[in-house]
């Protein structure tokens, strides 16, 4: 994964999932690297928000426990966006 499209995806994890925005270089440095990624954000998906990219797909997901109706929307808010880049 290239740099620019990596800070677009942070973008919408910022924007729309709530991760925080000083971990911005940390995770464009990771996700850069020549390796599968799973990238804890958080935000508003709480502490098992999770971004994965693994084997050309890239999505988020939090802990099955924490699902509720506001999380699903923004997970499918969040992976339409991504799907879209």
């Amino acid at each position: 994964m290239n740099k620019t499209k990596a800070n677009n995806i942070y973008d919408i994890l910022v924007t729309e999932g709530g991760a925080n925005p000083s971990n911005r270089d940390s995770f464009v440095h990771y996700v850069t690297e020549d390796h599968d990624a799973e990238w804890r954000f958080c935000g508003s998906l709480g502490f098992g928000g999770k971004f994965y990219h693994n084997c050309g797909r890239i999505w988020v997901s939090c802990y099955s426990e924490d699902m509720n109706p506001e999380r699903q929307a923004t997970i499918h808010l969040i992976t339409s966006k991504l799907e879209a880049l």
